[in-house]
């Protein structure tokens, strides 16, 4: 398979354009506190499925941070949101571990310190069903790496996310793309 190449000012076919598997939806860098941070408007009926990276440059504390969904700017609060995960810390410890929410009012991540990467597919948020995400994370500081699926059973049209710290501060970097249909 050819990968298309684009060069300022050329015209783009709609051949090339339809070849590429990923489109970028937003970008930005956010300030989680204790109170929730929303991105809204990043989910929409142009993709089917998406894919969030998110970074953590920096954290005060060894925290948590915790992720539920949006319809517009009204946050899904209610209970519904499950998640499990298996993984390993492959420091000198080498224990593994599991963990799971189990009809909690939001998903929680990671519970360490320093830094820390994940990548997370959303599976049909837009659409008046369940949506479901599975990923995979891997940290640094606290040297550990696990892969989680869960879901928000409720029937909603999400349409984005809030983030929130447990506690202190912590900046992450994130970008959403959507798979091309």
């Amino acid at each position: 398979m050819s990968y298309p190449s684009f060069s300022a000012g050329e015209v783009l076919n709609a051949s090339d354009m339809n070849a590429v598997g990923l489109w970028k939806v937003a970008s930005g860098t956010l300030s989680l506190t204790t109170s929730y941070t929303n991105v809204t408007g990043v989910f929409s009926g142009d993709y089917k499925n998406y894919r969030l990276l998110l970074n953590i440059t920096a954290r005060s504390t060894g925290n948590r941070f915790d992720m539920r969904y949006l319809v517009g700017t009204t946050p899904v609060t209610t209970n519904g949101y499950y998640q499990g995960g298996i993984g390993c810390d492959y420091g000198s410890n080498t224990t593994a571990y599991f963990q799971r929410s189990n009809n909690d009012g939001n998903f929680y991540f990671d519970n360490t310190t320093g830094t820390a990467s994940y990548s997370i597919d959303i599976m049909s948020p837009q659409l008046n069903t369940p949506t479901r995400h599975y990923g995979q994370t891997a940290q640094v500081t606290n040297p550990l790496s696990y892969a989680f699926g869960g879901a928000q059973v409720g029937n909603n049209q999400i349409t984005g996310f809030q983030l929130v710290a447990s506690t202190g501060t912590m900046t992450v970097e994130y970008q959403i793309f959507g798979y091309q249909n």
